[in-house]
């Protein structure tokens, strides 16, 4: 499935089998820069932010329901006051420019223009962590493969990495020269402490633990790790094309040619990594075949396609009984997720920090 967000906040949900809209909702008013979107990693859950708005949402993938409102205040959307000096609640006060979900989807990380994280949790809405990353937006964000660690990158040049349980810093980048942005920061999805960050036209590969920066290639704008963590999907120019790149060598390994626009968001599909989605402001979407590079389908959703996060088919996998159990196993505890291959069947446990 392929969650998009387009612009003046409309989310929708798109078959990425059949390229056919499964719902669409109008779920951040008044916003108009933009709107970011994330799929949690069992597809049950789409969460939401608007750039222009302080708030974020929950939607249930089956339908488009509204499952919760991340207000400004509390989380519960219970109060809408503005958060006052002294307050002891924890909130954003200012739009909201980055989102990510926990590899187990138990929790949401938002980061907003003033430089401010916060980990919620995704079941209550209430807020778990609250870091000052720095003076300047907060524009990416991302959980390591196993939910211990999350990592931020900022317009300012910064990279942070904290401990995503209790918050606290466990390294910090930062870059020379402040001609340009942390456009970018996403950890590899089979190793715990390799980052990649996009710093103006280069992508760098650096080792969280060791501090060192292990490699550095060309590409701009983002770099999104194919699943199995050899791949990386990135763009070219100022032009709509895309390129992907071997994440060991920097080779340019395919590139792309198809959007007429710029700002583009990629994401992988799931499973195996086969097709690569994109969403670009030309007005389209494209699904793209990752290991020949043919263009399998161009669809125009009449609107900025500003963000796209690739997801499972909850409800096509609850009928066939491969979706994630909702709940926990209970020798490993509450943060625990159980996919199960067949009802009593447990094909997969993720432990969650």
């Amino acid at each position: 499935m392929l969650a998009l967000g387009l612009a003046r906040g409309l989310v929708m949900l798109v078959d990425e089998a059949t390229g056919e809209e499964r719902w669409a909702v109008q779920a951040h008013a008044g916003t108009h820069s933009g709107t970011l979107v994330a799929m949690s990693p069992s597809g049950r859950f789409v969460a939401s932010v608007g750039e222009d708005n302080a708030s974020w949402m929950l939607w249930d993938a089956a339908d488009g329901a509204e499952r919760m409102a991340g207000a400004r205040h509390d989380g519960t959307g219970a109060c809408i006051c503005q958060v006052e000096e002294g307050c002891p609640v924890v909130a954003h006060t200012v739009g909201l420019w980055a989102l990510a979900f926990s590899p187990c989807g138990q929790r949401i990380a938002t980061g907003d223009d003033d430089g401010v994280v916060i980990i919620w949790d995704a079941q209550t809405g209430e807020a778990e962590q609250r870091m000052q990353a720095g003076p300047e937006k907060v524009w990416s964000l991302s959980f390591a493969a196993d939910g211990a660690r999350l990592a931020g990158g900022s317009g300012s040049g910064w990279i942070r990495v904290w401990d995503a349980t209790t918050g606290a810093l466990l390294r910090t980048w930062e870059e020379e020269e402040q001609q340009g942005e942390v456009a970018w920061v996403q950890f590899s999805p089979v190793n715990n402490s390799i980052v990649a960050t996009v710093f103006a036209d280069d992508i760098t590969l650096r080792d969280v633990d060791s501090g060192e920066t292990l490699r550095t290639f060309r590409g701009r704008d983002f770099a999104v790790f194919s699943p199995d963590g050899r791949t990386i999907a990135t763009a070219a120019e100022d032009d709509g094309d895309l390129l992907l790149v071997d994440a060991e060598t920097g080779t340019v390994r395919l590139t792309l040619v198809g959007h007429q626009g710029s700002n583009i968001d990629v994401c992988f599909s799931v499973d195996d990594g086969s097709k690569l989605a994109a969403s670009c402001d030309d007005c389209t979407y494209t699904m793209w075949d990752s290991s020949t590079g043919a263009l399998l389908r161009t669809i125009n959703v009449g609107d900025l396609a500003n963000a796209v996060s690739c997801g499972r088919d909850w409800v096509r996998d609850t009928q066939r009984g491969a979706a994630f159990a909702m709940g926990h196993h209970p020798r490993l505890g509450e943060r625990s997720e159980v996919l199960a291959l067949d009802a009593g069947v447990v094909r997969m446990i993720l432990d969650c920090v």
